[in-house]
């Protein structure tokens, strides 16, 4: 749990920080980091959105006293939590390469 959580918010300071760049003053000159950071930002967005639906289910579901009732289990297989691993490093390296282009 503790990989995925830094691995997340790893991405989300590294893809906000590149955010931040594409939008400044010299962002004419990424050409190959702006195509990337949209299409980037729109596959993570769906996949933090389907992990927060499953780290919280709703709870007009359940009732309190069966929350209570409950023993709390973490709902990813570690081959979920691989998958999602790979998916974060896979975007993480394209950034890397997006911008590591853009500066030749």
């Amino acid at each position: 749990m503790n990989d995925l959580m830094n691995s997340i918010m790893a991405l989300q300071t590294a893809f906000q920080q590149v955010k931040n760049l594409a939008e400044g003053p010299g962002a004419t000159k990424l050409i190959a980091l702006k195509p990337l950071l949209e299409s980037s930002s729109v596959e993570l967005e769906k996949e933090f959105n389907r992990i927060l639906r499953i780290l919280q289910p709703g709870l007009g579901q359940r009732t309190k006293k069966k929350l209570l009732g409950q023993r709390l289990k973490w709902p990813f297989q570690k081959a979920d939590v691989e998958q999602i691993l790979q998916l974060l490093e896979r975007h993480k390296s394209a950034l890397t390469l997006a911008m590591n282009s853009d500066q030749m």
